[in-house]
């Protein structure tokens, strides 16, 4: 019986100042060097995309910045001369927090990122 494990590896390799090719390669090849120990031994790596949600902070501000505007408008219809800023102000704030969670939960953005899956197997 044959069994199978899989590590998630780096896409891509970085040489830093000072190093060669051949030290950013010595790098992967300790992951692999690190996981084909006891019977295991690398099968193959395969290149694998993940797709991930991340916020979207201009959506995020837009949606705020309507909600502020609407608060405003809100707070500036529903005050009397005397307290007009404070209910503005106040109403627009709320307004603007209210949004930001909304914009938060509605504007994401989708966006594939790749990494290497290296598979390993050991036969027992």
């Amino acid at each position: 019986m044959t069994q199978y494990k899989s590590i998630a590896g780096p896409i891509g390799l970085t040489a830093e100042k000072n190093e060669d090719y051949e030290d950013a390669v010595k790098k992967y090849a300790a992951i692999i060097d690190e996981n084909a120990v006891g019977g295991w031994e690398l099968m193959w790596i395969q290149q694998i995309p993940v797709t991930k949600l991340k916020v979207n902070i201009g959506g995020v501000i837009g949606v705020a910045a309507i909600c502020a505007a609407i608060g405003g408008a809100i707070g500036a219809a529903n005050s009397g001369y005397g307290n007009f800023m404070m209910n503005t102000i106040g109403i627009a704030l709320v307004g603007g927090v209210i949004g930001t969670v909304i914009g938060i939960n509605v504007c994401k953005d989708k966006f594939i990122e790749f990494f290497n899956m290296l598979i390993f197997s050991k036969k027992n």
